[in-house]
């Protein structure tokens, strides 16, 4: 196999790709790979200037990478930008109050909360008999909350209850009322684990947006994995 090593180059003000082509033999068969434009593609997906792209690049030490699979370097290339850019986003977000604004329960009670017959769950201390999972360690949680003495009154939080953020709207999981000594309310967000490197980076920084909201609201919210959390 033959190499012939390109790389980015920088000079001021200008960005310049060269491309990488690898050689292979076989059976006295030569067949050229040439790695796509990096920057223009990173750019159309990202829409970051070249320059930023290149020096994301060349900084990340893994340019001699792009030879082995020049699509999925840049897949995976694109996923790491996109990430961050999201971080970058709700880094330090801050939700305000307007006009008072608050969900009240008759909200729940005009709008109907529709669920099929598969993905619906028996319970006794909820606004209706039933409540509607869309997972496992949803149905998993209902079950066990259900259960709960201390649990007063606890909804899934219908699709139409979104929180604005800068990825998109975010649709909380359950909403509590939790009585021991005092009365609390509770927001919580159940996944099958709290490893942020095991969540889509979405829905990480979804999760992080809300609990700047609720922090806001004054409103007890966590990302949980099971019902003995609460």
């Amino acid at each position: 196999m033959r190499v012939q090593k390109g790389g980015i180059g920088m000079s001021g003000e200008d960005v310049g790709t060269q491309l990488l082509s690898v050689r292979e033999a076989e059976a006295g068969d030569y067949r050229t790979i040439n790695v796509p434009d990096l920057l223009g593609y990173l750019q159309t997906k990202t829409e970051l200037t070249r320059k930023t792209i290149a020096e994301i690049l060349i900084r990340s030490g893994r340019l001699n990478e792009v030879q082995h699979n020049p699509q999925q370097f840049l897949e995976q290339a694109q996923q790491a930008i996109e990430a961050e850019l999201r971080g970058l986003m709700i880094d330090g977000i801050k939700y305000e109050k307007i006009g008072g604004q608050e969900y009240e329960m008759l909200l729940f009670e005009e709008r109907e909360i529709l669920g099929s017959d598969l993905n619906q769950v028996l319970v006794k201390n909820s606004i209706y008999d039933e409540v509607s999972v869309d997972s496992e360690i949803e149905r998993e949680f209902a079950e066990a909350m259900s259960t709960r003495t201390d649990i007063k009154l606890f909804i899934k939080l219908p699709g139409w209850f979104m929180i604005d953020t800068p990825i998109g709207t975010y649709n909380p999981d359950w909403a509590i009322v939790k009585e021991d000594d005092a009365r609390v309310y509770l927001v919580r967000e159940t996944k099958s684990t709290k490893n942020q490197l095991k969540l889509r980076s979405s829905e990480w920084a979804k999760i992080q947006c809300g609990k700047a909201h609720f922090d806001t609201l004054q409103v007890d919210f966590a990302h949980i994995t099971n019902a003995f959390e609460v």
